[in-house]
């Protein structure tokens, strides 16, 4: 098989047969928890089967025979995000920091944007960007779930607008489109797919987007470049490529579950053989230099509105919408689907508040807790009975909040968007 054939490039026989003889095991599943809505005693205390990720805090390991996350009503309220327990090891080792300027280059669904806003603790600023209009959809769906609010999603093709962000980020995501043979055993089309003219043809793909990115990248600053290939082309070749042409420095990674080619030591490959985790590649490259830290720009105009901004200081509008941000930054050039949080639509001075701000706010003037039956008469559609204030009200369950409602007095109106209404086990 040319797959097997290819992979004696950098693999003995042994770690040849041994990383094949996995691709038959059943995959792991992992979960981020978010702790800005759950901590890891509640988080146990529902879910006992859980096991702690091997090397990420707050990520933890499970079996879909035990449980079926997707369907949690703690998973729709924002408690934790499904990630792949290998691709959960990249936004971890890159390690960004409040206030810092990242870009995440090939973002969607948005799962490293979501770790790296969770270890930023929802400040400073990050583009999620994504090529296709259509997975940026993927993106906003979780940031709004979750509650996150230092993320800007953006739909763009950055070789058309790389002059403008020249030395511009603290990091940078790179995970590059590629072949997919870390997937094998998930899907079993990949195999079907898989080809070695689809490597070579990503391969030219990541060695263009790796170099774009290091140009957009600061002097001091970190980025990290990751691919679910096992291809040494779509890897070490790739970064050889990039410092080739770069002055570019290697952050030695080393783990006992990580392997590490010694003749050309870029990075590392987590393999389902050794890590509990499907086939990944990781690798941190520092650009020469020492880093400016981010001057906060602290000129801000008062928001019109008395409004909870959980220490935000700039808003925008686009037309009828208000959005606040935590970091004013330059978007010349970009496409963007969402800036900040989206607190709603103005009318008349009012503001109809947008779930994304129900999921972001932690406080508000009027609170009522539900009931789990009511949370789930609220997402099948449902209006609550009960006597409250009239006006807008945060709804919450065990302390989440879930939507801003308004009431009649007697009943609490349903304005949580169609598409979010399910049933939940």
């Amino acid at each position: 098989m040319e797959f097997i054939q290819h992979l004696r490039k950098y693999l003995s026989e042994q770690q040849l047969s041994a990383l094949m003889d996995s691709l038959s095991l059943p995959s792991t599943h992992a979960l981020l928890l978010n702790v800005e809505k759950m901590d890891v005693a509640a988080l146990l205390s529902i879910y006992p089967k859980l096991t702690p990720h091997p090397i990420v805090p707050n990520g933890f390991l499970y079996s879909k025979e035990d449980y079926d996350l997707g369907r949690s009503i703690y998973h729709e309220l924002g408690c934790f995000y499904l990630q792949e327990p290998s691709a959960m090891t990249v936004a971890y080792l890159l390690a960004p920091k409040p206030n810092e300027t990242v870009l995440d280059f090939c973002a969607a669904p948005g799962g490293k944007s979501l770790q790296a806003s969770l270890l930023m603790q929802n400040k400073g600023l990050i583009i999620a960007n994504d090529i296709s209009y259509s997975r940026t959809r993927a993106i906003l769906e979780n940031v709004e779930r979750l509650g996150r609010g230092n993320l800007t999603i953006t739909n763009n093709d950055f070789s058309l607008i790389e002059d403008y962000y020249q030395n511009y980020f603290d990091k940078i995501i790179v995970d590059a489109p590629c072949s997919g043979s870390g997937m094998f055993r998930k899907d079993e089309r990949m195999i079907k797919d898989w080809s070695m003219q689809k490597v070579i043809k990503f391969a030219e793909i990541q060695k263009s987007l790796i170099a774009m990115a290091y140009r957009m990248l600061k002097s001091g600053g970190t980025m990290v470049y990751s691919t679910c290939s096992y291809s040494y082309e779509e890897n070490e070749e790739v970064i050889a490529s990039l410092l080739a042409q770069y002055d570019a420095e290697i952050i030695p990674l080393s783990h006992p579950l990580f392997y590490v080619d010694s003749t050309l030591p870029y990075g590392a490959h987590l393999f389902p053989s050794l890590f509990p985790g499907e086939g990944h590649y990781v690798c941190l490259i520092k650009k020469k230099g020492l880093l400016r830290p981010s001057i906060r720009n602290e000129s801000k105009s008062p928001l019109p509105y008395k409004l909870n901004t959980q220490g935000y200081t700039f808003f925008t509008e686009y037309g009828e919408y208000l959005y606040i941000q935590d970091k004013a930054i330059n978007l010349k050039g970009l496409n963007i689907i969402r800036h900040g949080v989206k607190v709603g639509q103005i009318d008349k001075n009012e503001i109809r508040y947008d779930i994304h701000y129900a999921r972001f706010v932690k406080d508000f003037p009027n609170i009522c807790p539900l009931s789990e039956e009511e949370i789930k008469k609220y997402y099948q559609g449902e209006s609550i009975s009960r006597a409250y204030p009239k006006g807008y009200v945060l709804l919450t369950f065990n302390g989440l909040t879930i939507d801003i409602a308004k009431s009649d007095g007697r009943t609490i109106k349903n304005r949580l968007p169609k598409g979010l209404r399910k049933k939940f086990y």
